[in-house]
């Protein structure tokens, strides 16, 4: 058996967030004057001069909100720069641990664990986005993950352990099958959440697909106000994944030339429900619950092949 262990470190840089809007009004403004700014008051720009010296859709609204006229270029839309800008940084690290066994005594495998920790530069809030202010911040993608695949020969049979000069029907029945099973296993991912008020702790001593934290520590954030909530909270995650995929075949030898393998692959073995990360969504009527099934994941299935080899 050969171990092989790995630690990698990666920085990066211009990942995220660096689309900048440059004609954004600062969001201080509104959290001070709050509907004030939506005031509607006339249009200074209202049919000024011909469409082709003054495009835009500002040209035709009569009256506007105050707000609309404090952006830097008012006859605009958003304009964003979606390239050059700095920041954006991204630390990755993750431990590679790999285990493998040559095939001997009757069977082999391969198992891999990586542990993965990410920290990505982002724009916290409206109020970062506007003063292109970064903030490092967890990522969601789960911590864990373990694979492990193999193959068995099953010792019955001839040419095996255990009963290999048994009857040519008992051989016919028991002997020669090969079992190669797929297990895949992760860590829930950590949560997002959109801006909110929360007020208490979120975590939960038994989180499940009915509730995964304690919603009752979230609120509707208040108009004009900035969030100051986490994105991802510390040991908060969602559903786990697992999975066991296995093959099992059983050759014949009907002559030195022709044989026949008998094969049935099921995936997802255990028929075991993997639950989709629960809505985060404050607003939403199942907020901290699981109701749907995986992306991509499925109920077991199973099928059957005839190879014919000479």
């Amino acid at each position: 058996m050969v171990v092989d262990i790995t630690y990698y470190i990666n920085r990066s840089s211009f990942i995220f967030d660096t689309v900048r809007n440059l004609n954004m009004v600062d969001p201080n403004i509104a959290y001070q004057n709050k509907d004030a700014v939506n005031q509607q008051v006339p249009n200074p720009f209202y049919n000024l001069l011909t469409v082709d010296k003054f495009p835009g859709p500002l040209r035709y609204q009569p009256t506007v909100s105050i707000s609309s006229l404090m952006k830097p270029y008012p006859q605009y839309g958003d304009l964003n720069v979606i390239d050059g800008q700095p920041g954006g940084h991204m630390h990755y690290q993750s431990l590679q641990i790999k285990l493998q066994k040559n095939f001997s005594h009757g069977y082999s495998f391969l198992a891999g664990y990586n542990y993965h920790y990410e920290q990505d530069e982002r724009y916290f809030n409206d109020i970062g986005v506007y003063n292109q202010q970064y903030t490092w911040i967890d990522s969601p993608a789960s911590r864990h993950r373990l694979t492990v695949a193999g193959s068995w020969e099953i010792p019955f049979g001839k040419g095996r352990p255990y009963m290999s000069g048994g009857p040519r029907i008992l051989d016919a029945l028991i002997g020669g099958w090969n079992l190669s099973p797929i297990v895949t296993w992760r860590s829930g991912r950590y949560l997002s959440f959109g801006g909110a008020v929360v007020n208490g702790d979120p975590h939960i001593s038994n989180p499940g697909p009915n509730l995964w934290f304690n919603t009752s520590v979230f609120s509707p954030l208040p108009n004009y106000t900035t969030r100051t909530n986490p994105w991802v909270y510390s040991g908060l995650t969602g559903p786990g994944f697992f999975n066991i995929d296995a093959s099992l075949v059983k050759q014949f030898a009907v002559t030195e030339r022709l044989r026949f393998a008998l094969r049935m692959d099921s995936f997802n073995v255990l028929n075991n429900m993997n639950w989709a990360d629960p809505s985060t969504n404050v607003y939403s009527s199942t907020f901290g619950q699981s109701t749907n099934i995986l992306t991509n994941t499925f109920g077991r299935r199973t099928q059957l092949g005839l190879r014919v080899e000479f």
